[in-house]
């Protein structure tokens, strides 16, 4: 009965430090307020953006709550009627799949594209200095 005891006072206790480490791990209040996902006080620019957004929500609701009739949007062109049938025809049958040259290439014409795209890209192509090193060039 005391094995049991303890078992169960230990396994409280590992619980209670893998909860604190966890807690110990987590950011700090101000941590998350620079990744902006915590935020405590609105600040005046702050007060000022949600001031713009609700306006600009306001402009937008009375917008759409002032819709133009159809005729309207016949007028502009904007609505335009479709006839009620639906004329349906038979195409002939074709092959869709796409040629793919690149399948056909040989050894020597990848090796050669690889050779001119590295020789454009060492030689013509710009690219800053400081980024130079990033540069991938393709085996040859």
């Amino acid at each position: 009965m005391r094995n049991i005891h303890v078992c169960v006072r230990f396994c409280k206790l590992k619980e209670y430090i893998c909860k604190k480490r966890q807690l110990s791990q987590r950011p700090s209040a101000e941590e998350l307020e620079q990744r902006n996902i915590l935020k405590r006080e609105y600040s005046l620019n702050e007060q000022e953006e949600l001031e713009e957004k609700r306006e600009i929500k306001r402009r937008l609701t009375r917008k759409l709550s002032q819709r133009p009739t159809v005729e309207e949007l016949r007028q502009a062109k904007i609505l335009i009627r479709f006839s009620d049938y639906v004329e349906v025809s038979d195409a002939p049958e074709h092959d869709r799949r796409a040629d793919k040259p690149w399948t056909r290439l040989t050894a020597a014409d990848k090796a050669a594209i690889r050779k001119e795209l590295n020789d454009f890209k060492s030689h013509e192509m710009e690219v800053h200095e400081s980024s130079r090193h990033l540069t991938r060039f393709h085996r040859p």
